[in-house]
């Protein structure tokens, strides 16, 4: 408990100094972060607006690298490491985490990727908000480290 407590007073204090928790390094991949949790947000409110809630995007299931994954499944599992895997390997703060980072990331491009030459998605405007997803996660950005940190 009392480390709890030791934590959120040391990130009081660098919120009120304006610094932040997120080593400056970093900033280029959480503004990246931001971008592609607002493309995964228009992407679902777009599926749902043309017809794909999430039980149409549950029943469209293709198999990749030999299990059924739903496109459903895929784009969970996308904001899934947005809110949770990158902000923990941000916070550990070595040379390999990013490498983690480009790992998964290159497996929620695969998944987008294969649900848009699927064919399946027809909706143009379904179609096109997969796509602009698509093009965020392909422009991952490369995290140099300082000097003294390698």
């Amino acid at each position: 408990m009392s480390r709890a407590i030791r934590a959120f007073f040391r990130a009081l204090k660098m919120a009120l100094r304006g610094e932040s928790l997120t080593p400056a390094h970093y900033r280029p991949l959480t503004a990246w972060m931001d971008g592609v949790e607002s493309q995964l947000s228009l992407v679902l409110d777009t599926a749902d607006e043309h017809g794909f809630d999430q039980d149409r995007r549950q029943d469209l299931q293709l198999k990749l690298d030999g299990r059924l994954t739903s496109l459903e499944q895929s784009l969970q599992m996308l904001r899934h490491n947005l809110k949770n895997e990158y902000p923990r390997l941000i916070r550990l703060n070595d040379r390999y985490s990013m490498m983690v980072v480009q790992s998964i990331n290159m497996n929620d491009q695969y998944r987008v990727s294969r649900f848009l030459e699927d064919g399946a998605i027809e909706s143009d405007p379904l179609r096109q908000a997969l796509e602009d997803l698509n093009q965020r996660l392909l422009n991952l950005p490369q995290i140099e480290f300082p000097a003294s940190e390698e």
